[in-house]
């Protein structure tokens, strides 16, 4: 069973609601949740086949069940957002239905792993923490071997204080932290020749125990479980936002900054 007061604390789900249930609610609320883990997944992928193929009657239909699932679990601005755009869709330019449905499967996907990571991290012992390993260095290590992202995690950390090194393979990631202790890694996980989990457990090994953030775009029980397992303490799911990258960030390094757009 999921514990309430960590649960009325994700800022998508109706935190009042959660915290007035009894513990009778909360074991139904907890399998309506492993419901939408287990089958949002599957709705995901039907709404980004949809959208390929241009079919707005499976658009809505995939969109539909999706609503659903996030009513059953008080997830009710996001089912009512997505209400609203279905009641449109067939006066909906084609490119703003894509950057509704994108951002839309975005959100969701970031709220699906949340959610397991309230279910998983209790469970799994991640050398992840929150502690810093430097003082108030808020230093950075961003590894993908697409550059990319790359650029645009620069971009989006420029000027903000965080003093960030950015290396697109991993073999020259463990060779610059021979010599670095970053406060922080950013790590993507689909890489060649050694993908995320690998570089997270080799961090580990080496002895840095800084947070690590993990860039994904797969929200299933098994990859995130994975993840924590390697060592993850947070995730963003691409498309990456500056938002959603300093708030995800200042969970563990220096909330305080200040942003200098």
């Amino acid at each position: 069973m999921f514990d309430r007061e960590r649960l009325a604390k994700i800022s998508e789900l109706d935190g009042d609601r959660i915290g007035q249930m009894d513990d009778g609610s909360l074991n139904s609320f907890t399998r309506a949740v492993n419901s939408f883990i287990d089958g949002y997944p599957t709705q995901e992928e039907n709404v980004k086949n949809a959208l390929k193929t241009k079919d707005r009657g499976a658009l809505a239909k995939s969109l539909s069940a999706v609503r659903d699932m996030l009513w059953q679990i008080y997830a009710e601005k996001l089912a009512e957002a997505c209400s609203d755009h279905l009641n449109a869709v067939d006066g909906t330019q084609e490119a703003d239905l894509q950057a509704f449905a994108i951002n839309f499967l975005k959100t969701v996907s970031a709220l699906s792993i949340d959610l397991q990571m309230l279910e998983y991290q209790d469970t799994t012992t991640p050398s992840s923490g929150g502690a810093k390993e430097s003082a108030g260095k808020n230093a950075i290590l961003a590894v993908d071997d697409a550059h990319f992202f790359l650029d645009t995690i620069k971009g989006m950390l420029n000027n903000t204080g965080y003093k960030a090194t950015y290396i697109n393979t991993p073999m020259a990631a463990l060779n610059y932290l021979k010599a670095h202790r970053p406060d922080l890694f950013i790590l993507d996980i689909e890489m060649p020749d050694m993908d995320g989990y690998e570089l997270a457990r080799r961090i580990r090994e080496s002895g840095h125990t800084a947070p690590i953030i993990f860039l994904t775009g797969n929200s299933k029980k098994d990859y995130v479980l994975k993840a924590l397992q390697a060592g993850a303490a947070d995730f963003i799911v691409k498309p990456v936002t500056k938002t959603e990258l300093l708030k995800r960030i200042g969970k563990y390094i220096s909330p305080e900054l200040i942003i200098k757009d």
